[in-house]
């Protein structure tokens, strides 16, 4: 009977213990969710799609169009932005042409709000079942913070195409990828410390991409107050391929570094 009542208690303190290598398989495949997030970002931008849907609604936005009137709204708030009067307009879009750019900017958007719940309400029950393990609460929770920072971030770079430019700006749009990096990167480095329990160290490799990315990317120039050329690949540039100065930079870097014991 004694050992029937303390089944129980046993069970609830066991499903309250820290829980490392579970969170760390969470933060892993929420670490996926943003790299998808990124690719799907960049064929927005390839596709100049971005500046498709003018309006911010965080929760009802989830839901596209759906009745052909809704359509027609949402074409029209586009028209009257200089990236239609000016490019599209005249160029002869149509609303089917503007249902295949809405799609990709409104995937966009759908998957940050997957991202947004795939990281919030799991992170809500570890912290519920006290699974998180001592000093990761902060981090978690400075992730979560994060997050919401970039889905601001992403309608701040919007709003910067929606007035007197026809494109978004190339800071924002550098600051909106570079956070998401950031943001990827601090994923997989906590992923890691769970998954070890020890903290990560940088290793030779990565310091050597770290490097070369340094070394090699720029910024594409543009003037003050004025509206840039339209380019499918305008904004930040990469030049690792005809460097060579960073390719030998980071092969020095990588014999003087030691190797990461695992």
């Amino acid at each position: 009977m004694d050992s029937a009542l303390a089944s129980p208690a046993r069970t609830s303190a066991a499903e309250r213990r820290p829980r490392p290598l579970a969170i760390a398989n969470w933060l892993l495949a929420v670490a996926a969710l943003v790299f998808l997030m990124v690719v799907v970002g960049g064929i927005t931008r390839l596709t100049e799609s971005g500046l498709s849907i003018t309006e911010w609604r965080p929760v009802s936005g989830a839901i596209p169009p759906l009745t052909q009137q809704e359509w027609a709204q949402a074409f029209e708030l586009y028209r009257q932005t200089p990236e239609y009067r000016e490019v599209n307009g005249p160029a002869g879009m149509d609303l089917a042409a503007f249902k295949r750019i809405f799609f990709w900017e409104w995937l966009h958007r759908l998957l940050g709000r997957l991202v947004g719940l795939a990281f919030a309400l799991p992170l809500l029950w570890f912290a519920y079942l006290r699974a998180i393990p001592r000093g990761y609460g902060w981090k978690l929770v400075g992730l979560l913070v994060l997050g919401g920072m970039q889905g601001a971030l992403g309608w701040y770079m919007v709003m910067s195409g929606l007035v007197d430019r026809t494109d978004v700006s190339h800071f924002r749009l550098s600051a909106h990828l570079l956070l998401a990096f950031a943001i990827l990167g601090a994923l997989v480095w906590t992923a890691l410390d769970l998954r070890r329990d020890r903290p990560a160290r940088l290793t030779g490799a990565s310091a050597a991409v770290l490097a070369i990315s340094a070394s090699s990317c720029s910024t594409a120039p543009g003037s003050p107050g004025s509206t840039p050329a339209r380019s499918p690949t305008a904004g930040p540039t990469c030049t690792a391929a005809s460097s060579p100065k960073a390719w030998t930079g980071a092969a020095a870097l990588l014999t003087r570094l030691p190797t990461t014991r695992t």
